[in-house]
């Protein structure tokens, strides 16, 4: 079965990711679609509004297949969390990788990532990393139009594209125009596509105005319970409290002594955004401290870091993604296609665990990895 494989956070679904997936997979001639989905925590380093297996159903009104993406690549940065992504692809053995980006030019993605490989290797490179120059300036010093580059989901795909390359060179990689609304656009002004910004804070708010933007097959599921940032905060702010900075400098993501400046500040703090504001510096985004901040939550360390893909988590399937996951499960007997969790598999699946049981704190759901069996449609 010929397959497409899509990344995904749904947080939550709309029409853009509706049109993604039914154009994914039409110009990829697709017979199956499968999400690659965060799960309870997402890359802008919070958490989702609905939980994973509510977003699972949503999903499933437009792909075949939803495959958890491990929770430790789902809050880090773009090359990591681009690289696990194609990793669980490859491992799914699909053909095709398609995303969404502002230029909707595939060609002109590869021709970048391959002048960004030629650049890594050569001496310009190694000197300007030796002046202590951070990695996206000498990538803008040195390629010669990096225009690509300035808006998120271009540099996102960039990263799909050169993981491609590196770790799964037989997918072949597709790129859609996203359609009229940015993405971090925080107000509904179309009435067909919306931001998922502007989407959760509709829904945060009260209005209706992202029913307009939401297919109608998945807007029942959208009175779920709902998890909002500021809700983490309490649980944050114990944790940092908790230790001490030797154990907060193991964070994956600390670096540069943030710990010091975290354990300095976070009495003063009030609230989540109050919190932000007083670290936040030159040297970090704020989307860098959320996924930090998230990280603290979690206790994701370091050394937490997986290796390899040992196992996938099947979050929800339509009948012809159970046909291919039989497929994958007879062409692939040595690989863990896992539909159930338990105590004999619960090994491989322990920091998304380990994230739902957090998930559930903030938001009292009571669905958790060993309660909630794959979704089926």
């Amino acid at each position: 079965m010929k397959s497409v494989a899509l990344v995904t956070e749904y947080n939550p679904f709309h029409n853009g990711h509706l049109y993604h997936a039914q154009k994914s997979k039409s110009i990829t001639e697709a017979e199956v679609s499968v999400a690659i989905m965060s799960g309870n925590f997402v890359m802008r380093g919070q958490p989702a509004i609905y939980n994973k297996f509510t977003r699972t159903q949503m999903a499933l009104t437009a792909v075949d297949l939803v495959i958890e993406l491990p929770a430790y690549s789902a809050i880090s940065a773009g090359q990591y969390f681009a690289e696990t992504a194609v990793q669980v692809a490859d491992y799914l053995n699909v053909n095709h990788l398609s995303f969404g980006s502002e230029s909707g030019d595939i060609n002109a993605f590869l021709s970048l990532a391959q002048e960004m490989n030629k650049v890594e290797d050569s001496p310009q490179f190694s000197e300007k990393s030796k002046e202590g120059k951070s990695y996206p300036r000498i990538i803008s010093e040195l390629i010669s139009d990096h225009s690509l580059l300035s808006s998120p989901n271009n540099t996102l795909g960039i990263s799909y594209v050169r993981a491609i390359q590196k770790w799964a060179p037989t997918i072949q990689p597709w790129t859609i125009t996203r359609e009229q609304s940015a993405h971090h656009d925080d107000l509904i002004s179309n009435f067909a596509f919306a931001s998922g910004t502007s989407i959760r804070k509709s829904i945060q708010t009260g209005d209706d105005q992202w029913k307009k933007v939401v297919p109608e097959s998945a807007q029942t599921l959208y009175e779920a319970r709902q998890v909002s940032i500021e809700d983490t905060f309490t649980y944050i702010k114990y944790a940092i409290l908790s230790q001490d900075v030797q154990t907060l400098e193991q964070i994956h993501l600390m670096s540069e002594g943030l710990e010091h400046r975290l354990v300095h500040l976070i009495n003063e703090a009030t609230s989540f955004e109050h919190l932000m504001k007083l670290i936040k510096s030159k040297r970090y985004t704020y989307t860098h401290i959320q996924r930090l901040l998230m990280n603290i939550l979690l206790n994701f360390k370091q050394q937490d870091k997986p290796s390899t893909i040992e196992a996938v988590r099947v979050l929800g399937m339509t009948q012809k993604g159970q046909q291919y996951l039989k497929y994958l499960k007879n062409s692939f007997p040595e690989r863990n296609y896992i539909t159930q969790v338990n105590k004999q598999n619960a090994h491989y699946f322990t920091n998304e665990i380990h994230a739902t049981q957090i998930y559930n704190f903030l938001s009292n759901n009571t669905a958790t990895d060993f309660n909630t069996p794959v979704i089926r449609v």
